[in-house]
């Protein structure tokens, strides 16, 4: 009796391993083989003390399986860390399942065994429907959208407020988990102990439900600050447009008034000049989506309008990309802003900035290059978190273009050839990240 409790046991702490890890991630084959290994330790371990320390021993396995995770990946701490604090929680709320059955009590009995082997059914079929449906509680992305902010400050904001709901679902949860070894001994204990149970349950299915809601409040939010940045960029280039074919029919005039006053020449000149007009909206126009045409042409202007010349070689649209069309504008505005950055307090802007798109099998590739003036030594750290080179800047935007490029299996690094800097990020078409 004593080995069937321990075995049911056993696996149900690794049915709830498995579950509560599946809602926020997938596991992989070594995820698997240490979720086995968690069974096999949990049914010894209560074995040999008939289920008096099985808790607390569990309880630190459990710590020491997610800090061995964090440290082999550590890109998804808080992911991790999400899977423990609510596996903590859950095992929890089953030994307080186990209080109310009266088993570290009154020891062993067929009852008692089934009505582990109840709980088993009940957790196992909710992780089957999890699994069959491919229900997840999380999108696979969701840390890094979550948590890698651009502004320091909120990052670390989100931290603190996210860190503290796991901390206190487990703070509560292992409060009321100790009550109930108390309880026990009172008159009237099944109930309140029962009634525990039931509370804390509930408690970890809101508190999961309260983490949900915060972390795609604030994607959400990000996305639409995002969006009102794009529209504003699309506004300008739509009016700018809009301008241009206004300004078509009164250049037409221009143009037949100096023909028919044989003023061939001057005509000449004018047309020039017009078609140089249209071709600096043409340039950008291959790309399919028209809020990365804006930006491009928002930072175009602003560029002139310093006295840097920027100029565009376009032969891809960009289409069928991983990363969506507002990361792709994260990606070429950061390095465009960086480019202008490091040229408007420089005399020579001879070379410009030049913006270079183009096609691979398996990606397109973004190439914003300009004169370089610093040391070549710190050619390495350009893409690091907080570094930067220039003064009065926290070195935010190169770090944010690598994370978006390798959060997508892509690549971001700099070139040099002479005095010319190359930054360079490819993005993963759709097709080949899945």
């Amino acid at each position: 009796m004593q080995f069937a409790i321990s075995m049911v046991f056993g696996l149900t702490v690794g049915v709830i391993m498995s579950l509560m890890l599946w809602l926020n991630t997938r596991f992989t084959l070594t995820e698997f083989v240490a979720i086995v290994g968690f069974v096999f330790l949990g049914s010894t371990v209560w074995t040999f003390t008939d289920g008096r320390f099985a808790d607390l021993t569990l309880i630190a396995l459990l710590i020491v399986w997610t800090l061995a995770r964090i440290l082999f990946d550590n890109k998804r701490a808080f992911e991790k860390l999400l899977t423990f604090s609510m596996s903590t929680a859950v095992v929890l709320n089953y030994y307080i399942y186990i209080e109310f059955i009266g088993l570290r009590v009154e020891g062993a009995s067929v009852y008692q065994l089934l009505y582990m082997i109840v709980y088993l059914v009940i957790i196992a079929a909710a992780f089957l429907v999890v699994f069959i449906q491919k229900v997840s509680f999380f999108s696979n992305a969701w840390e890094r959208d979550f948590f890698a902010h651009d502004d320091p400050r909120m990052k670390r904001n989100r931290m603190m407020i996210f860190s503290f709901l796991m901390v206190l679902t487990v703070v509560i949860v292992a409060g009321i988990y100790m009550s109930a070894s108390f309880v026990s001994e009172a008159e009237n204990a099944i109930f309140y102990i029962g009634f525990e149970f039931f509370f804390s349950l509930v408690y970890i299915f809101i508190s999961f439900i309260m983490l949900k809601m915060l972390v795609e409040y604030y994607i959400l939010s990000d996305i639409s600050e995002q969006e009102k940045q794009h529209q504003k960029e699309l506004k300008s280039f739509i009016k700018m447009i809009r301008a241009q074919r206004h300004d078509f029919n009164l250049h037409l005039h221009a143009v037949n008034g100096l023909l028919e006053a044989g003023k061939y020449e001057e005509c000449k000149s004018y047309v020039t000049k017009m078609v140089a007009e249209t071709e600096y909206v043409n340039e950008v126009l291959p790309i399919h989506d028209t809020s990365i045409s804006a930006l491009l042409y928002a930072y175009r202007s602003d560029a002139e309008s310093s006295g840097i010349k920027m100029t565009f070689d376009i032969t891809t649209n960009l289409r069928g990309l991983a990363p969506e069309a507002y990361e792709i504008n994260r990606i070429i505005g950061n390095l465009l802003q960086n480019a202008i950055d490091a040229l408007v307090e420089q005399t020579d802007r001879n070379y410009g900035i030049h913006v270079r798109m183009y096609e691979t099998a398996d990606s397109a590739v973004v190439d914003v290059s300009n004169r370089f003036f610093g040391d070549t030594e710190e050619l390495s750290h350009f893409f690091e978190y907080s570094y930067s080179g220039k003064k009065n800047h926290e070195g935010l935007g190169l770090s944010t273009v690598r994370r978006i490029a390798e959060s997508y299996k892509g690549v971001a690094y700099v070139e040099v050839d002479e005095d010319i800097i190359h930054f360079i990020v490819h993005l993963p078409k759709r097709s080949k990240v899945k």
